[in-house]
């Protein structure tokens, strides 16, 4: 007799169990993050730009929804020809539509490529790059 007992309350724990276990409720899936859309202000993209100095501020003008973290910007700047990096003082991560990036150690009648690198603070997937050359035209 005492089997049958302990049988039931078994059965019943694992009855409330399995039932406790049930969907708790549907998991809301996270909105996506619009595509980023960047444009460059006071420089010619994919073109060249003529600089009236060692240093030149142009801006970066995100067009599309802020990302809620806001974006990262990365300057690269290389001799064209020659490979040679002139290191940029680093972008502050910004939630501002418009960036102001300033390039330094712009060397006299030298073009450089100047690549931009957009990233969404958010998702290291939502990424714009934007290219131009730009040239030092002063003579000192």
């Amino acid at each position: 007799m005492p089997l049958k007992s302990y049988l039931f309350i078994v059965l019943a724990f694992l009855g409330l169990t399995f039932t406790s276990c049930g969907k708790k409720g549907a998991i809301e899936p996270k909105p996506e993050e619009e595509g980023l859309k960047v444009s460059l202000e006071n420089v010619a993209e994919g073109q060249y730009t003529a600089a009236p100095g060692e240093s030149y501020t142009f801006q970066v003008k995100v067009s599309s929804k802020m990302p809620e973290k806001g974006v990262n910007v990365k300057v690269d700047v290389i001799t064209d020809p020659g490979g040679i990096v002139f290191p940029q003082n680093p972008v502050a991560p910004s939630k501002d539509s418009v960036i102001n990036v300033t390039l330094i150690g712009l060397q006299p009648i030298r073009t450089v490529k100047v690549t931009i690198t957009i990233t969404s603070e958010g998702n290291d997937k939502n990424v714009v790059v934007k290219t131009f050359w730009i040239t030092n035209k002063s003579e000192e």
